[in-house]
């Protein structure tokens, strides 16, 4: 099925299925474009669920294939996160309103540069501003605290690269696929929302407090919220 042969408007974007897996029992299976593409019915709105795979570089390829492939209104990017913030609480969910890629750079003896710090990026070299990406359809689910977050590639657990990117980057929530999103999505003029549900705090692993059933249950709480506030698209 090419591209605007259907009117399926919302793209919900997740690394795994065990995020949205509550979700979708709640939801009516339509059918599948392929094995990670599947069209599914909550109530009277059709969205398309996308299982992204886990990091940066599978996020960036699936979602733009799907994007030059399909016509959607905005994309939704849901998931579990870890926290870098004593103000969130484990279960807590957000929305991720900017966010950056904390593992993209060159490493020195004396620390970590971005390639904004090094000089290879401007701060608002499109589509970046002040270094960061933006979301761009913020409204929707606005009655979410908005957060910064920051992606990498790695989950840290270890308390000197626990404290170096606390040290370096201001930001509440840490995932691995967030800016992948953003990135893809301002590119293409496309909007985006990222709704983060918090599963542990971002420290060693003994100390991570990980509560992953109670962020998933928060998480399929807020997409319910959220999908039965979007305007109905006609299948």
């Amino acid at each position: 099925m090419n591209k605007g042969a259907k009117n399926t408007k919302i793209l919900l974007v997740a690394a795994t299925a065990m995020e949205v897996k509550l979700l979708t029992e709640e939801c009516e299976y339509i059918h599948a474009e392929s094995d990670n593409l599947k069209t599914y019915r909550y109530k009277n709105l059709f969205f398309d669920l996308l299982l992204s795979g886990i990091g940066s570089p599978f996020t960036t390829f699936s979602l733009t294939h799907t994007l030059l492939n399909y016509s959607y209104s905005m994309v939704i990017n849901a998931g579990i996160a870890g926290s870098l913030s004593e103000q969130l609480k484990i279960g807590d969910v957000v929305s991720v309103v900017e966010d950056e890629f904390a593992d993209l750079g060159i490493e020195e003896e004396n620390g970590f540069l971005t390639l904004f710090d090094s000089g290879f990026l401007q701060p608002d070299e499109f589509p970046f501003e002040n270094r960061t990406l933006k979301a761009d359809g913020v409204k929707i689910a606005g009655f979410l605290p908005r957060v910064k977050g920051i992606t990498t590639n790695v989950s840290h657990g270890r308390d000197t690269s626990v404290d170096k990117i606390k040290n370096q980057f201001s930001a509440s929530v840490e995932s691995m696929e967030g800016a992948a999103v953003f990135y893809v999505c301002l590119y293409l003029g496309l909007p985006c929302i990222q709704i983060r549900a918090v599963s542990n705090r971002v420290a060693p692993r003994e100390h991570a407090d990980w509560d992953i059933p109670l962020a998933l249950e928060n998480l399929k709480n807020i997409l319910e919220k959220v999908l039965s506030e979007l305007p109905v698209q006609v299948e």
